[in-house]
């Protein structure tokens, strides 16, 4: 993408106007106008009806650009991603994505024909796979040790599936071992599954960080992050992010890239404890002011993200009842209430807020009951809990109850409907079919949610937040199972939930998410406009241009 959409003929303007039959603000009233918006300096100084520009001489001077029929809206904002973890999946990988694996057999020859690619990663051959592999490859199951070993038996392979679950072969499988004696016990989720003979299958569980696999030089991290970030999020119109990290290096990174102004994106981050830092140091890197040291205008540490569950593949979501097939098994909690609140009120004695992986309802519901004591404790000065994948999966109305009493931040993912609508039933039960995805029954009840793309990797095509709205509006999976149409999104409340809510959900509400006087100009031109197109086309609808506070974006 050039800094077409008219948007080249701004010569380093300071001030001009944005002129479009459809302007789509995002509002608190929501409204559409034909009009312009005025920048002044990087920001939205007014917003004119077309009419009046006419008699109004202090714009008579003004550079301005016409996009015509084209809309222009605000910047996208996705206020869950993994921009560091994406970037070093594709970096020297191999792409075992379904499309365009089909079965094991097609990622065994995918990995065959890019052995040369292991001299990238250290001698390491690294697939990365999509989500729920076992239901989307014909063959109906995850590969194994087995299945890998017929690639090699003397360089050590890893096919990662998402961001939780990887398949080693025998000589991986070795590697691992050897590095978790070097290692504490892995927490939570993370385990190695066996097999029938209890003989290691391969497969392993919240343990790719664990892996001997070199990391990326800075340099190359450098590279691959700002290709990633360019060609994936501003070149489809996001124009800021909440950043869910992976390394410190990656973290540094992205602060030096914002503020040397080499990557225009805004940039929050969330501090992964304990996998980027202990909770600790996330806690004494904010006393000793090193988070501080870090911000720019266009980048800050905004928080820490935890795990409290696991996911629903690995049954390691914690639900409300048991999961199809066991005799009482509910999954794991990594933590329990007291714990929690230690969590929240210590992340709020330093203006850090808490982004709690919780993707079943048990895991929701004792979030919201630590966050109400910590709220107790903290007599209403307090930073909301962001609930991650809240909203994704609701099955009781108490909670709802319990989200609205704690007052927290709801970040489900829209483009999840897509990738794993279909097969949480097989988990959980049919019982869940009744509660995916109910975003139009949260929108009627006054529910707020901010949706995410929670890209690590896996399913590029949800760094597209159109796609989101896609997937919000016609509820269709990857199988092509229509989910419960009555909670489908019009498109104009998508694209209301992926800027404004987004907005809301990552903490810059008053700065960024929609097109009022005083906030960032950052702005999207589109080629046709969304609500006019077919709604399985919608994904298909091109950015014709940026603005990251008023200057043009070229990617």
């Amino acid at each position: 993408m050039s800094a077409r959409a008219g948007f080249d003929a701004l010569q380093g303007d300071a001030e001009f106007l944005v002129g479009s039959s459809r302007v789509l603000t995002m509002d608190t009233d929501g409204r559409t106008l034909d009009g312009y918006v005025h920048v002044d300096r990087g920001r939205i100084a007014r917003i004119v009806e077309r009419d009046a520009t006419a008699d109004d001489p202090s714009l008579a001077d003004l550079t301005r650009v016409e996009l015509d029929e084209r809309p222009l809206m605000p910047g996208f904002v996705d206020p869950h991603v993994h921009l560091e973890m994406t970037s070093s999946a594709m970096w020297g990988t191999v792409d075992c994505r379904t499309p365009p694996c089909a079965s094991i057999a097609d990622m065994l020859d995918a990995l065959s024909q890019s052995r040369h690619l292991r001299d990238a990663r250290g001698g390491w051959l690294v697939g990365q796979g999509g989500l729920f592999a076992d239901r989307r490859f014909s063959d109906q199951r995850l590969p194994t040790r087995d299945d890998l070993d017929t690639v090699s038996t003397a360089h050590p392979i890893a096919v990662r599936f998402g961001a939780h679950i990887t398949v080693l072969n025998g000589v991986g499988l070795e590697r691992l071992v050897e590095q978790l004696e070097r290692l504490p016990s892995p927490t939570g989720d993370a385990h190695l599954r066996v097999d029938d003979n209890d003989r290691y299958s391969g497969v392993i569980q919240e343990l790719f960080y664990a892996l001997p696999i070199p990391e990326l030089s800075t340099d190359e991290l450098t590279e691959a992050m700002l290709t990633t970030a360019r060609g994936y999020l501003l070149e489809q119109g996001v124009t800021s992010i909440g950043e869910i990290t992976d390394t410190m290096q990656g973290v540094s990174i992205l602060s030096g890239e914002t503020g040397a102004g080499r990557l225009p994106l805004g940039v929050r981050a969330y501090v992964w404890a304990p996998g980027t830092a202990s909770m600790r140091s996330s806690w004494d890197h904010a006393h000793d002011g090193e988070h501080a040291a870090l911000a720019n205008d266009r980048f800050d540490v905004a928080g820490v993200k935890i795990f409290v569950d696991g996911g629903f593949s690995a049954a390691g979501a914690a639900v409300l009842r048991p999961y199809r097939g066991t005799s009482g098994w509910f999954g794991r909690l990594a933590y329990d209430k007291d714990e929690l609140t230690e969590i929240i009120r210590g992340c709020r004695e330093r203006d850090l807020q808490v982004a709690a992986h919780v993707n079943g309802e048990w895991a929701q519901r004792l979030m919201c009951e630590a966050a109400i004591a910590a709220e107790a404790a903290d007599a209403g000065n307090a930073l909301p809990v962001r609930l991650e994948h809240a909203g994704n999966l609701v099955t009781s109305e108490e909670t709802i109850d319990w989200w609205q009493r704690a007052g927290v931040s709801l970040v489900p993912q829209a483009g999840f409907v897509w990738t794993l609508g279909s097969f949480i039933p097989d988990y959980l039960g049919d019982y869940a079919r009744a509660g995916l995805f109910p975003f139009e029954s949260l929108r009627q009840r006054g529910v707020e949610f901010g949706p995410s793309s929670d890209v690590a990797g896996a399913e590029l095509r949800q760094f597209n937040p159109l796609f989101g709205v896609q997937c919000a509006t016609t509820r269709e999976s990857c199988i092509g199972e229509i989910l419960d149409p009555g909670e489908a999104l019009s498109v104009m409340d998508g694209l209301r939930a992926h800027t404004r809510h987004a907005a809301n959900a990552l903490g810059v509400g008053d700065d960024r998410g929609s097109i009022e006087v005083g906030k960032r100009a950052d702005l999207v031109a589109l080629d046709i406009d969304p609500r006019g197109v077919d709604a399985t086309k919608i994904a298909d609808v091109s950015v014709a241009g940026v603005l990251k506070e008023g200057l043009p974006v070229t990617t």
